[in-house]
């Protein structure tokens, strides 16, 4: 795992093709076998890679009922699954679920710098009936990329955010029944305080004063620029937020959602992958 930090320049091209599949089995993506133009297309899958991924119809599922004819679906959804909670900014509360043997990878597609795993379950299924029921205690199972993009500085400690995880925990604890709990593990608290630093250090002032009573004031935002549709990608990167990336340029922030870029083909006029977590830089070309 590393951090991408460095400059980045792209232009999107007037060319979109199929951007392949991932395989539940393999644990790879794989490219379209034929890159299929899909200039004009809302998708950026043909139907042939859809069909492959097998995983499409899967993604309203409640774990009520299985609606899937894939045996690749079904045999994935036969590995073991977490249920995790999430934290975004303004106290935004998220359940979901992530196949056991890449749960981190699926926070940091989500974008959640902080969470608690808070149970585990033989299965998709049953994580899936988990995170049914604690939704219905009036938690969000989902978060879009807008309300990310609008929400993107989490100023709160990480002390306190842990705390309103570890308290909303026990408070689900209470609310479902038995045959629920029995799934319920000790809460494992994560954070990528890598990241969350480094949003902090770029989008909050520093100079904070004391109020007339004795606290410190709220800390100010500063302003960003929000690019949901890019037709290109231009500057310093500051940090990556599950498919948003953070860029400086002229001394001026912008917050790019670089998912409405998938299936388009784009020029790289200039890219640099930066450090790794431990420091190391490895930079070039790639």
């Amino acid at each position: 795992m590393r951090i991408v930090v460095g400059n980045i320049e792209i232009k999107k091209t007037t060319e979109k093709r199929c951007k392949g599949y991932y395989d539940l089995i393999k644990k790879q993506i794989v490219p379209c076998k034929y890159f299929i133009d899909l200039t004009g297309s809302e998708y950026c899958q043909c139907r042939e890679c859809q069909a492959k991924s097998g995983f499409d119809i899967c993604l309203g599922c409640n774990g009520s009922v299985c609606k899937t004819n894939s045996d690749v679906a079904r045999k994935f959804c036969h590995e073991g699954h977490h249920v995790y909670l999430a934290y975004f900014s303004n106290d935004k509360l998220k359940v979901g679920t992530a196949a056991s043997y890449r749960k981190y990878e699926r926070l940091l597609e989500q974008g959640a710098l902080y969470s608690i795993f808070l149970a585990q379950a033989p299965n998709g299924r049953i994580a899936r009936q988990l995170e049914s029921r604690i939704s219905d205690l009036g938690i969000a199972s989902k978060v879009n990329s807008a309300y990310k993009m609008n929400n993107f500085i989490i100023d709160r400690e990480q002390e306190e955010i842990e705390k309103m995880l570890m308290d909303e925990y026990k408070s689900i604890l209470q609310s479902v029944d038995d045959k629920c709990k029995k799934y319920f593990i000790k809460p494992e608290y994560n954070n990528f305080m890598n990241i969350s630093d480094k949003v902090r250090q770029n989008l909050l002032e520093e100079s904070r004063q004391l109020t007339l009573f004795g606290g410190m004031d709220e800390p100010e935002h500063k302003q960003y620029e929000k690019v949901s549709k890019p037709e290109g990608v231009s500057g310093e990167i500051e940090a990556v937020v599950g498919s948003l990336i953070l860029l400086k340029k002229d001394n001026k922030f912008s917050v790019v959602n670089m998912k409405s870029l998938e299936g388009w083909l784009v020029d790289f006029k200039k890219r640099e992958i930066g450090e790794r977590i431990d420091g190391s830089a490895d930079k070039g070309e790639r």
